[in-house]
């Protein structure tokens, strides 16, 4: 059985919020990566930031920073399966 891949996303109702929060993050060495939204998942931007689930303390960072953002997802793969939750 193939080991369960977990990360999480934050989608952006614009791509000027989701640079911005690309920005903040990269400046506090936060690693993540800018990707396109699953098709599973409705954003305006078509743009996601992906990071480890470990590092659940970027959300707090980009609502501090006054960076709107349409929502954060939990994504686990596992072979051909993918789930999205919203959290």
């Amino acid at each position: 059985m193939e080991e369960k891949k977990k990360y999480n996303l934050i989608v952006f109702n614009s791509t000027h919020h989701a640079l911005a929060a690309e920005e903040e993050l990269k400046n506090k060495d936060y690693q993540i990566k800018v990707v396109p939204v699953p098709p599973e998942i409705s954003a305006d931007c078509g743009i996601a930031i992906k990071f480890s689930e470990k590092q659940k303390e970027i959300v707090d960072i980009i609502k501090k920073s006054a960076i709107e953002f349409a929502g954060c997802y939990q994504v686990i793969k596992q072979g051909l399966e993918k789930r999205i939750n919203k959290i």
